[in-house]
Formats: C-alpha cells, sequence, structure tokens
C-alpha cells in the first residue's frame, strides 16, 4: 500500500509539472504575438508619418515659380523648346523611428511641364 500511495505522488507531481511547462509555453507564445502586434502598429505608423512628411515636400518642390524652370529636352518637348518649360524633380524622403527600429522612405520623380509666356504683337496698323 506504501509503494503505491507514493507513485500516485510521483505521477501527480508529473503532471503538476506538465502542466506548468504548457502554461509557461503559452504564455511565452502571447508575449511573442503580443511584440509582433505592437511592432506591426509602429511600422505603420512610421510609414503613415514617412507618406505625410513625403506629400508635404512634393507640395514645397511643386510650388516653384516659372522662373525655375528650363528649356525641356527634346525627349519630352510637345512643341518647340522656346514655349515649353520644364524641371525634372528628384525627391526621397526618409523616417526612421525614435528607437531607429523602424524605418520608411518614398522616392518620387517628377516632371513639372509649363507653357512659356510669350508676348506675340500684332501690327493691325
Amino acid at each position: 500500500m506504501g509503494t503505491s500511495r507514493g507513485m500516485v505522488l510521483v505521477i501527480a507531481l508529473i503532471v503538476l509539472l506538465s502542466m506548468t511547462l504548457v502554461m509557461t509555453a503559452s504564455l511565452y507564445v502571447s508575449q511573442l504575438s503580443q511584440k509582433s502586434a505592437t511592432a506591426g502598429q509602429q511600422q505603420l505608423q512610421v510609414s503613415q508619418q514617412a507618406l505625410t512628411e513625403h506629400n508635404v515636400a512634393l507640395d514645397t518642390a511643386l510650388a516653384l515659380t516659372d522662373d525655375d524652370l528650363v528649356a525641356c529636352p527634346a525627349k519630352y518637348a510637345a512643341w518647340s523648346d522656346t514655349a515649353l518649360r520644364c524641371k525634372a524633380i528628384f525627391l526621397s524622403t526618409q523616417t526612421y523611428s525614435s528607437a531607429q527600429h523602424f524605418y520608411s522612405g518614398y522616392t518620387s520623380l517628377l516632371l513639372r511641364q509649363a507653357l512659356a509666356e510669350e508676348v506675340i504683337t500684332d501690327d493691325l496698323e
């Protein structure tokens, strides 16, 4: 009778140990999934911030005056080179998170075209 009680005690301890290991593993997995979800949210926030900064920089770059435009290369000119003015704008923005763990960047290449203002005088006299 004494050995069977000892065997029951050993089996109960083994069951408790295995349950403890299972619970520890499940807690560890849930902690990892929470960290990965948080990382995804932080990356999305950095990406949205980078896109906002890039759009602001694009608006600033597109606000050039017509004095900044030069004669277009023949490849882009739809009219004669004196009538069409161009400006190629390459814009690249980069954003890092505060802890430098996350990065997002955008790059744009724009070709701004405008017709040059020409003064045409007609002698109708």
